[in-house]
Formats: structure tokens, C-alpha cells, sequence
């Protein structure tokens, strides 16, 4: 009866051992960007092109924002409209 019941108890420790390791790993949040922060692409009002919204080049023409692909099209553009 004594070696049934330690093997009982070191069975009920490795399960209580591996449910709380289970635990805390769920626990852990990557350190890289925050969820969520997948970058937005953008298009282009000039030349149509999808650029990610950090690296695009904003401008406001009459009060609205536009996103361009770089400092060209954005002066092109703001030439069209004015």
C-alpha cells in the first residue's frame, strides 16, 4: 500500500506541476508591438500605391488628410488641387 500511494502523490504533483506551468505561460505577453498594431496600409491618391500608414508622407489639403507614398506625389498632388 505505501508505494500505491507515493506514486498517487507523484502523479498528483507532476499534474499540479504541469497545470501551473500551463497557467503562467499563458500568462506571458511577448514583448514585441502591442497586439493590435498591425500597421494600416494606405493608398495613394496620386499614384495609387498602398504604403503603411507610419511611413507614408501626410499631408491636409482643404482640411482633409491624405497619406502619399513620398514627397513627390504629395506635391504633384497638391498642385492638382489647389
Amino acid at each position: 500500500m505505501g508505494i500505491l500511494r507515493w506514486l498517487i502523490i507523484l502523479v498528483l504533483a507532476y499534474l499540479a506541476y504541469r497545470a501551473i506551468r500551463s497557467i503562467l505561460a499563458k500568462k506571458e505577453i511577448p514583448r514585441g508591438e502591442p497586439k493590435g498594431s498591425i500597421d494600416e496600409m494606405v493608398q495613394d491618391p496620386h499614384c495609387r500605391t498602398y504604403v503603411p500608414m507610419r511611413q507614408a508622407e501626410k499631408r491636409i489639403i482643404k482640411g482633409r488628410q491624405y497619406y502619399f507614398c513620398s514627397a513627390k506625389c504629395a506635391d504633384d498632388f497638391e498642385k492638382q488641387h489647389k
